[in-house]
């Protein structure tokens, strides 16, 4: 329920007490005020549609990129349970190969500025197959580097959509006008209506109005971040963790299979 009630935050509760004051303010004081809301529109409903796209693109990019990164490290995983490596590399592997995915997951979730920890981890597996090259033919490193390169492709690109945000310009703008809008609609409300209207009919006008315009604009909020688990649409970050929902004895069944086929493109 707290998911569902994400777009409910600080901007909201603003957008309510000022429809309260701008009404109480217009009708005790009889402010008639012409306003060309056409302008407010175009103001509004273009960059918010915009914001929106934009949001939304993030999290399917994301989801896309995600995919692809855990199908890559897996293909190398199992490139390298593949190969005539000793039962203790292979498992040496196997942790780095659980590392990547948690390193990554952790800073989506929490955000911080250093991503250090995650490139370090990406770069263990050039680290490991350079440790091991008199084990590896150098045809097997090529190919196992070209799904690396996709490893560290979807890392990188991930770690931009989590440090970097849709325009401050058009958000600025865009909440600007919200706020501006919920000021001077009950004055131009009167201008139509006259000034026999209760006040609970100009506050219901423009609150409704103008909590539909905030929950928009928070919606895109919630999108613009698909990874911090506060919104019903984030991105379930632990189906992406390395085999995930595959249990040991799987795992272990699929390595075998692979260990008695005969795979030409990671053969050593």
């Amino acid at each position: 329920m707290k998911k569902y009630l994400a777009i409910v935050n600080l901007h909201t509760l603003a957008i309510t007490l000022l429809s309260l004051a701008s009404s109480y303010i217009s009708l005790r004081f009889q402010l008639s005020l012409y306003v060309d809301f056409l302008i407010f529109g175009l103001i509004i409903a273009f960059p918010l549609t915009f914001l929106l796209g934009a949001a939304l693109r993030r999290r399917e990019r994301a989801l896309e990129y995600l995919s692809l990164f855990k199908a890559s490290l897996q293909s190398v995983f199992y490139a390298f349970q593949n190969s005539k490596l000793i039962a203790g590399k292979k498992d040496e592997f196997k942790k780095i190969a659980y590392n990547i995915p948690d390193e990554l997951m952790r800073y989506l979730l929490q955000g911080s500025e250093d991503a250090s920890a995650v490139q370090t981890a990406s770069h263990s597996i050039f680290t490991f197959i350079t440790v091991n090259r008199q084990h590896l033919k150098r045809s097997f490193s090529l190919r196992v580097l070209f799904y690396v390169w996709r490893v560290n492709e979807c890392i990188e690109f991930l770690l931009a959509t989590k440090r970097h945000h849709t325009p401050w310009g058009v958000r600025a703008i865009v909440l600007f006008a919200i706020y501006a809008f919920t000021i001077f609609y009950p004055a131009s409300l009167l201008h139509d209506r006259g000034f026999n209207v209760t006040i609970a009919f100009v506050f219901l006008a423009t609150v409704s109005k103008g909590i539909i315009l905030i929950s928009l604009y928070n919606v895109r909020g919630l999108l613009e971040d698909p990874f911090n688990q506060n919104g019903p649409d984030d991105v379930r970050l632990n189906d992406f963790k390395f085999l995930s929902g595959v249990t040991p004895d799987e795992e272990s069944s699929a390595v075998s299979i692979l260990e008695k086929t005969d795979h030409n493109l990671f053969r050593i």
